[in-house]
C-alpha cells in the first residue's frame, strides 16, 4: 500500500476544504457497493482515508474488554498510534487484507446498519477547531494513543479500562475532525499517563 504520509507538507498547514460528514461517506460507499458484485477493503479504506484510524482505535478497543484480550488490544493501539506519530493520513494493513474480495450485498448490509448509529454520533460531534487538523496534532494524538496502548498491555488488572475509553473517545473525534474531542481526550490521556508514572515511580 502506498505511504500515506505528509513529509513534505508543512506540520502546522490545515485541509482548505470543509470537512464532510462521515454519514455522507457511507451512503457514497453504499452507492458504489452497489455497482459491483464484489469490492475490496482497499476501495472502502481508501474512500475513507484518516477515519480508518478513528474506526479502527474505536473497535480494537471496544474488543479490549474482552478478558486477555488487552495485550493484543493495546499492541494494535500502539501500532495505530506510531502510525499517526510517523506522519501516516490512513491507517496501514497488510495487502493480503486490503485487496480481499468482500461480497457487496454484505458490505452494503454492514455500512446501512453503521450509518443511521454514525449520524446519530454527529448529532453531537462535528467538524470544528479547524486547528487540530495540522499535521503536527495529528502526531502528537499519535503519540499519546501509542503510550495508551502501551498501558492497556500492562498484565495489571483494572488499568487498562480508562485508558481505553480515552481511546474511544479520541477516535470519535478523529473520525469526526472534532477538536473539541480531540483536545479532551490528549488531556485526560495526559493526565492518565502522568498518574500512572506517579503510581509506579
Amino acid at each position: 500500500m502506498q505511504n500515506k504520509s505528509n513529509t513534505h507538507r508543512s506540520l502546522f498547514s490545515v485541509p482548505e476544504r470543509p470537512r464532510t460528514r462521515t454519514s455522507d461517506v457511507l451512503i457514497l460507499l453504499i452507492a458504489k457497493s452497489k455497482q459491483s458484485s464484489n469490492i475490496s477493503l482497499r476501495a472502502l479504506t481508501d474512500r475513507m482515508a484518516d477515519r480508518t484510524f478513528g474506526i479502527l482505535l474505536i473497535v480494537i478497543s471496544i474488543f479490549n474488554v474482552i478478558p486477555f484480550a488487552s495485550l493484543i488490544a493495546g499492541l494494535l493501539i500502539i501500532c495505530l498510534g506510531l502510525q499517526m506519530s510517523f506522519g501516516r493520513t490512513q491507517a496501514w494493513l497488510p495487502s493480503v487484507i486490503l485487496d480481499r474480495k468482500l461480497d457487496s450485498n454484505s458490505v452494503i448490509v454492514a455500512l446501512q446498519t453503521f450509518e443511521p448509529k454514525i449520524r446519530t454520533i454527529e448529532q453531537y460531534l462535528r467538524p470544528r477547531l479547524q486547528f487540530t487538523e495540522a499535521y503536527i496534532v495529528d502526531r502528537i494524538n499519535g503519540l499519546i494513543i501509542a503510550l495508551l496502548g502501551a498501558i492497556i498491555t500492562l498484565p495489571i488488572p483494572l488499568t487498562n479500562i480508562a485508558p481505553a475509553l480515552i481511546v474511544i473517545v479520541m477516535g470519535l473525534g478523529l473520525l469526526e475532525r472534532d477538536g473539541l474531542v480531540q483536545l479532551i481526550a490528549a488531556f485526560l490521556g495526559i493526565c492518565i499517563m502522568v498518574g500512572f508514572s506517579l503510581l509506579i515511580l
